[in-house]
């Protein structure tokens, strides 16, 4: 009779040979100058592009003015899955056709430089925290990501506020002086402990983190369904970031020399405004997740990210304005709501796909994870520039009616995506205990506790196992 399954959030065992670097340090100052490195890292590159639909706004209106929504889509999609492919080179023959309707410069040194070098930096600047803190790694990753909040932020309002002064050149200059600095930052502070564990294909420790097919025929589907989930978030989650500004302009009928300055100011805030409420989202969900199960906490996420789409943004978009002045105040709760959520899932799906393997084999899950992911990021922009042409409009230019499909694709998305994370969690320790733990967090007096609580460790936790049947 087969062993039962492990429990996702707390089973673990110990390596056949335990060494001391699978005791985590759980803190201290070099701990968390790697947070500090981590953090950099990604505001670097996460944080450009959670500002992409500020360069959206700008490249559609004044540079690229005859392309489509699908065109200019595929300038941030292939941006994005250069940034989440760790081996993006495959792209450089594939697409000689998108030179013809694509701006060639903003295409080379957007989508494949910036976006191969963000993918350099994101992928170490995740995985070095984890080498650091196991019963924490909740609240020191969370911690980690609002740089991707912050840098939203930054430069969003760094673009609004000096682009009508300086011009879009100097504006990409002051941002690349700023992301060097970030860079230099991360690259002296993040350090690794633990080296990958041999892989009998590898003849080095860089082949040992190339992603591997093997992992998802785990025998349970844990891999092969989590990592098709995340694909999913991802899909979803760059589209609102992404169309945000436009939306907010077509909302309020603001003619195209309106989209860099004066009245349309406000829907680059809206964008601030998202990846503020982001950075709180990361930084509650971590530690949520270290009390109650990160799995229980994403899919909670995940739900709330549903909800928000179709209840507060979706009824913006097809309810008939009575004037373009009107106060676009489900606008800006859908953002605040959206900002936190989504922000918690992001960050906390590097942690899950830990918990599915050994500190050691991380980096081979998570390559493994991302290259589907990147292929899924790669059309789902253009995908929604391409529904957004259907429903009407063109780009967005004709009104906010031309977005519903948009919302309702990108709903649908957050929609497989919790099916397939509920479906893990149930498949590996049951539905009872799923509800259990996820009613849990319904509970702010059990919330507010939870984080007031101090962090207890679990003997068997310190380092997770992969999955068995």
């Amino acid at each position: 009779m087969p062993p039962p399954p492990p429990d996702l959030e707390k089973s673990s065992a110990p390596l056949p040979d335990p060494s001391d670097l699978t005791k985590y340090p759980e803190g201290g100052t070099r701990a968390w100058l790697v947070v500090l490195g981590a953090w950099c890292g990604l505001t670097a590159s996460i944080g450009l592009y959670n500002t992409t639909g500020v360069f959206s706004v700008i490249i559609s209106n004044t540079i690229l003015t005859s392309s489509s929504s699908t065109s200019i889509g595929w300038i941030f999609s292939i941006y994005a899955f250069m940034d989440f492919d760790d081996g993006g080179d495959v792209l450089y023959s594939a697409w000689d056709d998108v030179f013809e309707f694509l701006y060639r410069w903003i295409f080379l040194a957007f989508s494949l430089l910036t976006g191969l070098g963000s993918s350099l930096l994101l992928t170490p600047s995740m995985a070095c925290v984890a080498h650091w803190f196991d019963v924490r790694r909740g609240l020191a990753s969370g911690v980690a990501w609002t740089g991707g909040g912050v840098g939203g932020v930054l430069f969003s309002l760094l673009i609004q506020g000096l682009l009508p002064h300086i011009g879009w050149a100097w504006c990409i200059r002051i941002t690349a002086f700023i992301l060097l600095f970030l860079c230099i930052i991360s690259i002296l502070l993040c350090r690794s402990r633990i080296s990958p564990s041999p892989h009998k294909n590898a003849t080095s420790p860089w082949r040992a983190t190339l992603p591997d097919y093997h992992i998802f025929l785990d025998g349970t589907g844990a891999m092969a369904f989590t990592t098709l989930g995340v694909l999913f978030v991802d899909l979803a989650y760059f589209i609102p970031i992404t169309y945000l500004p436009s939306y907010y302009l077509s909302r309020q009928d603001l003619p195209t020399s309106s989209t860099i300055s004066g009245s349309a100011a406000f829907g680059y805030q809206l964008l601030a405004i998202l990846n503020a409420s982001s950075c709180f989202g990361r930084l509650i969900s971590g530690s949520l997740g270290d009390h109650f199960g990160h799995y229980n906490t994403m899919i909670i996420s995940l739900l709330l990210c549903v909800l928000s789409i179709f209840a507060l943004w979706l009824p913006d978009i097809v309810i008939p304005s009575a004037s373009s002045s009107d106060s676009p105040i489900f606008l800006i709760i859908f953002v605040i709501i959206f900002g936190f959520v989504s922000g918690s899932n992001v960050s906390l799906t590097p942690i899950c796909l830990g918990q599915l393997c050994d500190i050691r084999d991380y980096g081979r899950y998570y390559a493994s994870c991302y290259t589907v992911v990147a292929f899924g990021v790669l059309v789902s922009l253009p995908a929604a520039g391409g529904i957004l042409d259907v429903c009407g409009g063109g780009g967005g230019k004709g009104g906010k009616g031309d977005f519903w499909g948009v919302a309702v694709f990108t709903g649908g998305c957050y929609v497989v995506a919790l099916g397939c994370f509920v479906w893990v969690r149930g498949r590996v320790v049951g539905w009872k205990r799923l509800v259990v733990g996820a009613s849990r967090l319904c509970f702010i007096t059990d919330t507010a506790l939870g984080l007031l609580a101090p962090p207890v460790q679990h003997p068997d936790r310190s380092v997770p196992r992969p999955l068995s049947g």
